[in-house]
């Protein structure tokens, strides 16, 4: 793994650490957010889960890279999806940029992790 793949790995393990206490705890802005997006709020555990997961995935993929790759796509396809979802209410570009450079580190994980 390089140094840059594993600075991205620990960024993206933090950051999906971070939003996924976030949407266990559900305060009461993410919410909001989440109803101006249509996502019911009963899904948010969901998507901490899947977040967490995303994070275990990089975490064990220091020692297993496919699984780390593994993870970092499925990280990718989420992001993505994150993104099409603010954009497709036409979301402010403050409030739809973090899901876009999360979008845009997990795929640079995944193309510096492959790349190796």
């Amino acid at each position: 793994m390089s140094t840059i793949s594993t600075v991205l790995a620990v960024i993206l393990i933090v950051v999906c650490v971070a939003s996924a206490l976030m949407d266990f705890r559900k305060p009461e802005k993410l919410l909001e957010e989440m109803k101006k997006l249509k996502v019911p709020a009963e899904r948010l555990p969901l998507l901490g889960v899947i977040k967490i997961l995303g994070a275990i995935g990089i975490a064990i993929g220091f020692q297993r890279v496919r699984l780390g790759e593994v993870a970092g796509v499925g990280l990718c396809l989420y992001f993505a999806i994150a993104t099409v979802t603010h954009t497709r209410i036409k979301d402010s570009v403050k409030d739809t940029a973090p899901a876009f450079i999360l979008f845009v580190l997990s795929v640079l994980y995944v193309l510096t992790t492959v790349a190796k």
